[in-house]
């Protein structure tokens, strides 16, 4: 078995070269990005140390070198840096600062691991696409790379929630030695909450193909979409369907004429909040999870409020400093027995916290929390203007409209679960907003050679 995970491995370290070669820094960061979900250390994993080596990590290195020899032979694209730029700069500064001057060698290092491989090798992804040369060609190749992504997502999906094992690649996806979640639509990334956000915003991509069609390829493509929705289903995870509904909104409200949008915006709703209100106890306790009952399932809803008070006592001890980046299980111990409060707070002892925002902020205090905030709220400003722009080709403004989904969908689920610790969940944001940033850094339409206003490198 070693030896056939080696060869499929060198096989896919080959392809990976063949891509980085022909399809640039671009292509490069789609190979990173797809292998790391698909690919990565449940996949295959190399104990080397200190760092255990994996696919993903390997093309990552890859990206990085290629990305020097590109800036160094002119193939790069270098842009002149934006508020945003300068603000997530800041923002790392500080998760630098609160992971080294606190414990950053406890539990094996963890705080070091997830600082690195969940920050800082999206931060690597972002600048390498924002540096890229962006084109007709690689915008479509990034909206269709990643619907056919979505439609292997949704077929996996279907697979692991109907048991039919035999369809669902890579093999470990239904393997009992990782139970956590097994019976929902887990998919590569063995997490129903990445499954499902990347399946969002996969199935955006595949819509944005609708008005490059005839009649019988959007037939096709509502096909396809029914498939990806199905899997989105399959997720059984409350914050992934209201994310996909938000989804479908700014899609929808992006293709009505501006006379529609307000009344279709409160139509949906209606019908959403009607929905819901008729089947609020199903909505809040059903089987989720082959080894959880609805009773269990309902429990899950409850912590939300208690971890919510824990991490705001925390705060209040530590409204600025926090109590360090990836120290929160063990600082949350000294306030799960507090008394002072109806709710049982002994609940959230063995959990880590399930608001991404509220682990911010408990760890980094109120500067990392605020600036990562500041960053979204940047990015998607950016996003907007882009989709706003008249005198932009379609997928340059599509490729704004995708990062709005993103965008949404991320604070949506983030709100629920700390997605910053769900593989591949910050490189997929960080990579599309790479991408939309670089393509709001060119002024104006150059229309040489496909290219968004390739123009005067002024800072790299």
């Amino acid at each position: 078995m070693e030896s056939l995970i080696a060869i499929a491995g060198l096989v896919a370290l080959v392809w990976g070269a063949v891509v980085f070669c022909r399809g640039g820094l671009l292509g490069g960061c789609l190979a990173v990005l797809l292998c790391g979900c698909c690919f990565g250390s449940a996949w295959f994993r190399l104990p080397t140390d200190p760092i255990p080596l994996t696919l993903d990590r390997a093309l990552w290195l890859a990206l990085m070198v290629q990305y020097v020899f590109w800036r160094r032979w002119g193939l790069a694209d270098p842009k002149a840096l934006g508020k945003p730029d300068v603000l997530l700069f800041v923002f790392f500064g500080v998760l630098f600062a609160s992971t080294f001057a606190h414990d950053w060698q406890s539990q094996g290092a963890a705080p070091a691991a997830r600082l690195l491989f969940f920050w800082i090798m999206p931060l690597g992804m972002y600048w390498v696409a924002r540096q890229s040369v962006l084109t007709e060609r690689g915008g479509l190749a990034i909206f269709g790379g990643l619907a056919l992504f979505g439609i292997y997502l949704a077929i996996t999906a279907l697979a692991e929630t109907r048991q039919l094992g035999w369809l669902a690649f890579p093999r470990y996806i239904v393997s009992p030695e990782y139970p956590e979640f097994l019976g929902r639509a887990r998919g590569p990334l063995l997490n129903p909450v990445g499954c499902g956000l990347f399946q969002v915003v996969c199935l955006s991509s595949l819509l944005l193909w609708w008005p490059r069609l005839g009649r019988r390829g959007q037939l096709l493509l509502l096909g396809l979409a029914g498939l990806i929705t199905a899997g989105i289903w399959s997720t059984l995870t409350r914050s992934v369907w209201i994310g996909a509904g938000a989804g479908m909104l700014i899609m929808a409200g992006a293709a009505l004429p501006r006379g529609w949008r307000m009344p279709a915006l409160g139509c949906a709703l209606l019908v959403g909040a009607v929905v819901v209100a008729s089947g609020w106890e199903r909505f809040l306790a059903f089987k989720r999870d082959r080894n959880l009952d609805a009773q269990a399932a309902a429990e899950s809803v409850e912590l939300r409020p208690v971890l919510a008070m824990v991490a705001w006592k925390m705060f209040l001890d530590r409204p600025l400093a926090g109590c360090g980046f990836g120290q929160y299980l063990s600082a949350s111990r000294d306030y799960v027995s507090d008394r002072s409060t109806d709710l049982v707070l002994e609940k959230a002892a063995p959990y880590v916290q399930h608001n991404t925002f509220l682990a911010l902020l408990t760890e980094t205090g109120l500067p990392g929390a605020a600036l990562f905030v500041a960053v979204l709220v940047l990015w998607s400003r950016e996003a907007w203007r882009l989709w706003r722009t008249p005198t932009a080709p379609l997928w340059v403004r599509q490729t704004g409209l995708l990062l709005l989904v993103l965008t949404s969908n991320y604070a949506i689920n983030a709100m629920f679960h700390d997605v910053s610790i769900i593989a591949m969940v910050n490189m997929l944001l960080f990579f599309l907003a790479g991408v939309t940033t670089g393509l709001r850094g060119k002024g104006e339409w150059g229309g040489r050679n496909g290219e968004w206003g390739r123009g005067d490198a002024v800072m790299g």
